[in-house]
């Protein structure tokens, strides 16, 4: 089922086509440390995969959990979804959806929340955290990326400063530059604080997670020398000075429900 139809010109189809890729690996691995904070055996758990493109997120976790639904409205990086759970035995434990998460209804409860690089591409967020709320069991968590809307590089559409303009200003850029027809699709991403006033006002606690600088996921893996250096120091600042979080490139948000709270 598809609502809208998402215009994606950034989308990375060598990276999502990536098989055993080592960023993948080290998220996931990363995620299911902090799931012993849920009350539930990791076997055990129900995850939802919000913006689930081709999958490759959804079938690794699904290596060690009980089941996992991803939701994805690019039909195309859907359809390539089901392609791969075709093809790998894994696939078996994995179900797809091609819809907004706003729009999805089910009775299923889940335990777990992806939410990887996805709020950035959700023009209603509040009616998208409302469902995934309402679909989350109480101590459940949702781990969530996100890029800074306050970094001076917009890595998707690779153009300095986009995210820091009003949409009409940033779709004429965008134009302008030849990267597409309209920055709609990616326009909302949150600073610090909005990510703050934003989760306030559902029932949780969250916090912003500070990774070590050995983590693989970071940069998509980059290993190269100027990004590691300046990965390596700001981590250490972010370590000393937490108030830095606010300049930070990105955010690792962990947020957990509440209990009995709906809604």
């Amino acid at each position: 089922m598809q609502n809208r139809k998402f215009e994606q010109h950034y989308f990375d189809w060598e990276i999502a086509e990536k098989e055993n890729f080592p960023v993948v690996i080290s998220m996931v691995h990363h995620i299911l440390k902090l799931c012993k904070r849920i009350s539930k055996p990791v076997k055990d758990l129900v995850v939802l995969d919000v913006g689930s493109g081709t999958g490759q997120y959804s079938f690794e976790i699904a290596k060690k959990v009980k089941k996992v639904v991803g939701v994805e409205p690019f039909t195309e990086a859907y359809q390539r979804s089901l392609v791969k759970k075709k093809k790998y035995k894994i696939g078996k434990k994995c179900t797809f959806k091609n819809i907004p998460i706003e729009k999805y209804s089910t009775n299923q409860k889940y335990d777990l929340v992806l939410c990887l690089a996805t709020l950035e591409h959700m023009p209603n967020a509040e009616a998208s955290f409302k469902n995934i709320f309402n679909i989350l069991n109480d101590g459940g968590m949702i781990y969530l990326t996100v890029p800074n809307k306050l970094w001076p590089y917009e890595y998707h559409y690779k153009l300095f400063f986009l995210s820091w303009l009003p949409l009409e200003i940033g779709n004429y850029y965008v134009r302008l530059m030849k990267k597409g027809m309209s920055f709609e699709d990616s326009a909302y991403a949150k600073s610090y604080f909005g990510l703050k006033r934003f989760f306030n006002s559902f029932p949780c606690k969250f916090e912003f997670l500070i990774p070590e600088p050995d983590e693989m996921f970071l940069g998509q893996g980059d290993t190269g020398v100027f990004y590691t250096i300046m990965k390596n120091v700001g981590i250490r600042l972010l370590k000393k000075f937490p108030f830095l979080m606010v300049f930070s490139k990105g955010f690792l948000v962990l947020i957990t429900k509440k209990e009995n709270k709906k809604i």
